[in-house]
């Protein structure tokens, strides 16, 4: 069964290379979706098994990037999308 979340990632998060520990973090769980800044916060939209998605929030939550500091990650479902691929896409 596959699951699709939101996540939105608040602290030290924006210019400490957090956008590429999240597309490595990701890719390594298999995950579809995507990652970007967000004003100060960092936006993900990410999809796969949710073993796969539990892990991958645990991981943005406890084994942070040195440079980061996470303050929050809140997690919303939305609905699935079929992505295989996960990629950082433009601030907003």
């Amino acid at each position: 069964m596959t699951e699709r979340r939101r996540i939105r990632v608040t602290g030290r998060v924006t210019g400490v290379g957090f956008r590429w520990f999240v597309e490595e973090l990701a890719s390594r769980q298999r995950l579809g979706g995507w990652v970007r800044n967000a004003g100060l916060d960092v936006e993900i939209e990410a999809e796969g098994e949710p073993s796969q998605l539990d892990a991958f929030v645990e991981a943005l939550r406890h084994r942070p990037p040195e440079a980061a500091r996470v303050d929050a990650v809140l997690c919303e479902a939305c609905a699935p999308e079929g992505e295989r691929e996960f990629r950082r896409r433009s601030s907003r």
